[in-house]
């Protein structure tokens, strides 16, 4: 039986002495070489995502976020799955999360309680008892689920940047801050 004459892959020939793998990146990208993306690091296609400025500032996820607002990430390859971009900075940053007690186990709790946060230096370990009970604390139940504090709204309607360049700050949409700014919503 023919093998695939890409030097070091031993799989049967499909068409044109290439396997079906090597003959379909042919077809699609006019290479057999594998593509730019997925060559690219997982921490490198993390901090593309990410904006960072100075190091007590907020570094907001620019890419996707999940239903619960937190940025989010493909582990890479085939059933890789997808993360929390907080959780895979943590990791990169200073190991893997350690085993915890509890239904959550350890948890990474955002000091600045910015669900899109990526700055380390905003990041801590913690249990979900300790979430819970920082979300209580007066002025920290904010950012998360569009719920922002009195200040923040005077600060938004006080902000001369675009509404696409603060919405990732307080971790709600682009159309919520032109929302509070155009009076629709945070009237008083």
């Amino acid at each position: 039986m023919a093998v695939c004459s890409i030097s070091g892959c031993s799989k049967p020939v499909f068409a044109a002495c290439l396997c079906s793998t090597h003959y379909g990146r042919l077809r699609r990208t006019g290479t057999t070489d594998d593509g730019p993306r997925a060559r690219i690091s997982l921490e490198d296609r993390l901090w593309k995502h990410v904006r960072r400025g100075k190091a007590d500032e907020c570094w907001p996820w620019t890419s996707g976020v999940g239903g619960h607002g937190y940025g989010i990430i493909g582990l890479g390859g085939r059933g890789g799955g997808k993360e929390a971009a907080h959780r895979v900075v943590w990791r990169l940053t200073h190991g893997p999360l350690p085993k915890k007690d509890g239904h959550h186990g350890a948890v990474i709790r955002h000091k600045c309680n910015n669900r899109r946060c990526c700055n380390p230096a905003h990041l801590e370990l913690g249990t979900q008892g300790d979430n819970v009970a920082d979300m209580w604390k007066p002025g920290k139940r904010a950012k998360g689920n569009a719920r922002l504090t009195p200040k923040q709204i005077a600060a938004i309607k006080s902000d001369p940047r675009s509404s696409r360049q603060i919405a990732p700050l307080y971790g709600v949409s682009d159309a919520h801050i032109r929302s509070i700014r155009n009076g629709r919503v945070w009237k008083s």
